[in-house]
């Protein structure tokens, strides 16, 4: 069975502490690295859960949408900056939100 690559690509605060857990590290890393990385796991099929902060995962990236719609070899998912962790957004929170805001138009 092939490893999975632990990666963490973003903010260099975050850096240590998933370093620390074992995971690759790109800290201070912009989107041009990210989806030079990402373009590279995909055309050699590795494997990997990528760990982005939030900075990276709002950018304008057609090749993270194109990832996330993939599912399968390179699982994405996002962290909040270190120093406001209440500012987390999701992908999936517009989607969320569309659906909560139908449900309670009905009602």
């Amino acid at each position: 069975m092939e490893k999975t690559r632990q990666i963490f690509v973003g903010d260099p605060s975050l850096a240590t502490g998933f370093r620390l857990a074992g995971f690759e590290v790109l800290p201070g890393a912009g989107l041009a690295e990210l989806e030079q990385l990402l373009e590279r796991l995909r055309a050699e099929r590795t494997p990997a859960f990528v760990v982005i902060d939030q900075t990276l995962a709002e950018s304008e990236s057609r090749l993270l949408v194109e990832i996330r719609g993939e599912g399968g070899r390179i699982l994405l998912t996002q962290v909040p900056p270190l120093t406001h962790p209440e500012q987390m957004k999701s992908s999936v929170d517009e989607h969320i939100q569309q659906l909560l805001g139908a449900a309670g138009e009905q009602a």
